[in-house]
């Protein structure tokens, strides 16, 4: 599975012009991805969940997320599957160990890599 996307800064400014639909978003350091995430629609958006995040990042052990990427679809809870095995991360719902976190935080990166947006 090869899919390119942008990459948007993760601060109060980008993450409120996050699509307010469904969908599945990803949490990187720089070009690392750490987690991802889905939103099933209606009031549970991409911006609410990205909003959520930037709000609690440093209590949920998030303090290290540079960028977010998102994508829109029909099934996010299926795409999030995808996209996490794509990138050999665990879905976000779940738990990890801290040695799992630490591993998927200095993976190599991969083609999900993208570029940059501002």
């Amino acid at each position: 599975m090869s899919v390119v996307v942008p990459k948007w800064r993760f601060n109060a400014a980008m993450v409120e012009d996050a699509p307010d639909h469904k969908g599945v978003y990803v949490l990187w350091a720089d070009g690392t991805p750490l987690a991802v995430g889905h939103a099933r629609g209606s009031a549970d958006t991409i911006r609410s969940r990205l909003l959520a995040h930037l709000a609690h990042g440093a209590e949920a052990g998030l303090r290290q997320v540079t960028h977010y990427s998102w994508e829109l679809c029909r099934e996010p809870l299926k795409r999030e599957a995808q996209i996490a095995e794509a990138l050999a991360l665990r879905r976000r719902e779940r738990q990890e160990s801290p040695q799992a976190a630490e591993v998927a935080r200095v993976q190599p990166e991969n083609e999900w890599s993208a570029r940059e947006s501002s």
